[in-house]
């Protein structure tokens, strides 16, 4: 192996998955993906130059998933080029930044890792020689150099678009170079084993440091870096990428503590296989742990292994006893707020949830994610939807399902892909696709029963790598983690490394065209991934200037966040937020043509974002006059999201501009709207407001009547009433009597009448209706005035939870609570209440009362 690939491979096995921004880009593994796709193009290049450079051919190895693996990309080109011609010219922008984002992924992360590896396997020499204790010195010393980051590093209030100074710290650089020059040194013989180790290093590394954070101690950062509440993230940036990264390596490592005899070298894998299974773990991701399950089940397969199990099952039941009751016994997470279950409470909180709530987020928010993949793979079922367009199109299938079930309104996500990997090919794919991929790894599956049977089998990298392939398609029947870079990486490498490893022993077909034909190979190759390289440095650059110019907007500074996103924009490959953001600077500072186009922009980056169309309708509408443009944007965000109060208000107030025309599409919203939100009054009023232009006197009436209910307050609702009983001939509305005794009660008090009599009116009025607040607020200071604390402070702590931004409810709750001796809960109360008015001199009084300081 040249010195150029095995640097690269080093850079994506060792720094890759450890590098961790915090302030540099919004998603903080972006320079991860960046420079792991940079790395494996750019060693892609390496290999492409040195093959195509022998004079003798180039030597390719013959891999028996070749055939499916070549078919299914063939069907995935041939799916996104149905859908780019099959779909209308709104959407081919969309479907092309889509397809190119994905194919990319497809190319490089998946296609180019997996031949890497395979190539390095078919060239090893098969030795399995480790200096085990200098990887264990690397590890402990390079790790301890982090510890001291905290004191060491030197801190910079570095501008946003200063990317140099925010990335560059010359201690973190120093310990950075330290440990890319060791882990080459370690791995200059450029070995399979070699490059396993340095990825055993990586997530002994990560792990730790993610068992460290689940236990709230951060090493490296002055505060907890934990975005997931309990669950540990490491510096993977989402704890099912850690735990897919474990669960793919752990069965390397379990073979290699199999077959050690060395009783210092077994257990230090021995140590490290729990130190993946701690940090999986801490993750809490299910589908990981039952990954990682069937990837051990898996080592199985080796005679060898077998065998070794039965030589010394005593340390083997240790390791297994020790890792189960590590399991059993594991704790919650340390993380003060958030979410900190057991590993058993983890696997057993579904029962409880699902009969608590009558759903389980989890679990039913996968079904309506698996039923719009269904329904995408079922519209066309041969090819499905298109290669890479699962994000695009899930808003459309998912908006249905959201239209046609209440039972779905707490579980709408944007989808990035379909939480199981049969589903996420067919919905895309369709059957062809999916015959391909099952072809793959059928194949894949049979091929290596076979070899375990021979001398394959009896190699602890081999058998590791297959059994580290299932293990992360098991996993993802319920996770993503496929379809993103590091996670991804691993997953291809050990599926090259099995099958090239595997094939080392057949021949090697040897390509040997002319002179020209080889070197024309070689350069449109080498231009291939030096393409694929230059488009990572494009997509980290677009990254940072986004993220850039998203803090100067939270700072306000217009001008420099249009600047900043502007030149986001410029490197491209277009990205739906970073464009977003950029129509939102522009809307902000009052250029609506320019935010117009952004947001068009936007939405040729991918056409799938309910709040993209309705930022773009309210331009057209209120800036632009544009309406009827403005019409279709907003009847678009509503059918994304009916559960969007701005987009219901926006598309009813369009409907409403003309009611004769628009009365049947806005009745449809309107009706729909009063299910998903029945505690709005506005969307009651439009409604009564539609029903009395089409004279259906009761249903406006019902309408405005419920409308009355929610806000009393509001005179307009009243008078629509009384404008019904005039115009119909009706009965007036009863609520409108409840409604003067309301007022009559409300002035009374207001003149200080606190008498039993007016605490019986009140009470009356409350069990007529209990919906009327500011009813039920008269009737619990009543029952205060009149020394009835314990009946008040229900009553006052109804109003409050209902109505959290007065303070006048909390101040009687709290006089409610003093009189009950709760002092504690009190003065919550008044500080609330404090919050809400800080210049309220009375509640100050009533807080140094207590003898507090307000």
């Amino acid at each position: 192996m040249n010195t150029a690939r095995r640097w690269l491979l080093v850079t994506a096995h060792f720094l890759c998955p450890l590098l961790f921004f915090t302030n540099l880009t919004r998603n903080p593994y972006v320079t991860q993906i960046a420079l792991l796709n940079i790395s494996i193009a750019l060693a892609f290049a390496a290999w492409a130059l040195r093959e195509t450079g022998r004079a003798e051919g180039v030597r390719v190895p013959r891999l028996p998933v070749e055939w499916p693996l070549a078919l299914f990309v063939v069907i995935w080109a041939a799916s996104w080029l149905r859908a780019y011609f099959g779909h209308v010219e709104f959407f081919r922008p969309a479907i092309a930044a889509e397809g190119a984002r994905n194919g990319m992924f497809l190319a490089v992360n998946c296609l180019a890792a997996f031949w890497l590896a395979a190539s390095v396997a078919a060239e090893d020499d098969g030795s399995t020689d480790v200096p085990l204790g200098q990887w264990v010195a690397f590890v402990a010393a390079w790790g301890l150099l982090w510890i001291a980051f905290p004191s060491a590093r030197v801190r910079t209030g570095a501008r946003a678009e200063d990317f140099f100074a925010l990335a560059w710290e010359p201690y973190g650089a120093f310990a950075w170079a330290l440990g890319l020059g060791a882990t080459s040194w370690l791995c200059r013989r450029g070995r399979l084993v070699d490059f396993l180790h340095l990825a055993f290093a990586a997530g002994f590394l990560a792990s730790a440091y993610g068992v460290c954070q689940y236990f709230n101690y951060e090493l490296v950062w002055p505060n907890v870096l934990n975005p997931y509440g309990g669950r540990a993230v490491s510096t993977f940036g989402n704890p099912n990428f850690l735990s897919t990264y474990n669960a793919a390596l752990m069965p390397s490592v379990l073979a290699f503590f199999l077959s050690e005899k060395h009783g210092a070298r077994r257990w230090t894998y021995g140590i490290l296989f729990l130190t993946l299974e701690a940090a999986l773990l801490a993750t809490l991701t299910r589908s990981s742990w039952g990954g990682a399950a069937v990837g051990v089940a898996a080592l199985a397969l080796s005679p060898r292994l077998r065998a070794r199990l039965k030589e010394d099952p005593r340390a083997v039941g240790l390791l297994f006893g020790t890792a189960a009751a590590l399991a059993l016994g594991w704790p919650s997470s340390s993380i003060s707020s958030g979410y900190t279950p057991t590993f058993v409470g983890r696997l057993t909180e579904f029962a409880e949830i699902a009969k608590r709530d009558g759903f389980y987020s989890p679990w039913h928010q996968r079904v309506l994610i698996w039923t719009s993949a269904w329904l995408m793979g079922h519209e066309a079922p041969v090819l499905g939807k298109g290669g890479g367009l699962f994000e695009l199109f899930y808003p459309f299938y998912q908006g249905n399902l959201l239209h046609a079930s209440t039972f779905y309104h707490h579980m709408r996500t944007h989808a990035n892909n379909s939480h199981n990997e049969i589903l996420e090919v067919f919905s895309q794919t369709g059957l062809l696709g999916l015959g391909a991929f099952l072809w793959l790894w059928t194949t894949f599956f049979l091929t290596a029963r076979k070899w375990a049977q021979g001398k394959a089998g009896e190699e602890p990298i081999w058998i590791g790598a297959v059994a580290g392939v299932a293990a992360v398609l098991v996993d993802n029947l319920l996770n993503v983690s496929l379809h993103f870079a590091v996670p991804a990486f691993m997953f291809w490498w050990l599926a090259g490394t099995a099958m090239g490893r595997g094939a080392r022993d057949s021949a090697t077909r040897l390509w040997a065209p002319s002179d020209a034909a080889r070197r024309a190979t070689g350069a449109v190759l080498v231009a291939a991934a030096l393409f694929g390289a230059w488009w990572q440095v494009r997509f980290w650059s677009r990254e940072a200037w986004y993220f850039a110019g998203f803090k100067l907007i939270r700072q306000t500074n217009m001008p420099a966040a249009q600047r900043a996103l502007e030149r986001s924009r410029a490197w491209g490959p277009a990205e739906v937020n970073a464009i977003y953001e950029l129509g939102n600077a522009y809307a902000r500072s009052g250029q609506a043509a320019q935010a117009a186009e952004a947001y068009e922009g936007a939405l040729k980056a991918n056409a799938g974002y309910d709040e993209i169309y309705f930022n773009l309708a309210t331009v057209y509408a209120n800036s632009l006059g544009q309406l009827q443009k403005a019409g279709g944007y907003y009847e678009t965000a509503w059918a994304l999201n009916p559960l969007s109060n701005e987009v219901i208000n926006g598309l009813s107030a369009y409907y409403l501009r003309d009611p004769a025309k628009n009365k049947g599409a806005a009745e449809q919203v309107l009706r729909e709207a009063t299910k998903v939100f029945p505690d709005n009054p506005n969307h009651w009023n439009n409604l009564g407001y539609l029903m009395t232009m089409d004279k259906r006197w009761a249903d406006a009436e019902a309408a405005y009547a419920r409308a009355l209910e929610l806000n009393p307050e509001a005179p307009i609702l009243a008078r629509n009433l009384l404008a019904v009983a005039a115009q119909s001939g009706r009965r007036r509305a009863p609520i409108l009597e409840d409604l003067t005794a309301l007022q009559t009660l409300d002035a009374e008090v207001a003149k200080g009448d606190w008498s039993p009599k007016a605490l019986a009116r009140a009470q009356d009025l409350t069990r007529r209706r209990p919906s009327f607040l500011k009813a039920r607020f008269l009737y619990g200071s009543l029952l205060l005035a009149n020394s009835r604390p314990a009946e008040a402070a229900p009553e006052l702590e109804a109003v409050v939870a209902a109505d959290r931004g007065r303070a006048a409810p909390r101040v009687n709750l709290a006089n409610a609570y003093l009189a009950l001796g709760r002092r504690a809960e009190a003065e919550a109360q008044l500080r609330a209440a404090l919050a809400l008015e800080p210049a309220n001199a009375a509640i100050k009084a009533r807080i140094t009362a207590m003898g507090l300081t307000p």
